[in-house]
């Protein structure tokens, strides 16, 4: 009996991890302007240099306005554009 429960947890644990490790977030605080391609994609500068990137899920343009609420964000977090509450999705912090 004890060695199913541990078999199961340990399937759970192989199902679950690779959802924790692929997930990214990113501190999107400081950014001074964003553009958007595609559609739903997000690129965050500071300054002039791009620092975070992320899908949201509907569509945005150029005109929208975004704001964060909180300076953290992960996948599945929110932000608000144009005053309506949309959900983070593809978190990158790093671009090159």
């Amino acid at each position: 009996m004890k060695k199913n429960i541990a078999v199961l947890v340990c399937l759970g644990i192989l199902v679950v991890l690779p959802n924790l490790v692929l997930a990214d977030c990113a501190d999107i605080g400081g950014f001074s302007s964003f553009s958007v391609s595609g559609g739903n994609t997000v690129t965050l500068y500071s300054m002039n240099t791009p620092y975070a990137q992320f899908d949201v899920q509907g569509s945005i343009d150029q005109t929208s306005k975004l704001q964060l609420l909180n300076g953290y964000v992960c996948d599945g977090d929110e932000v608000l554009v144009d005053g309506s509450k949309t959900t983070v999705l593809n978190v990158v912090s790093s671009i090159r």
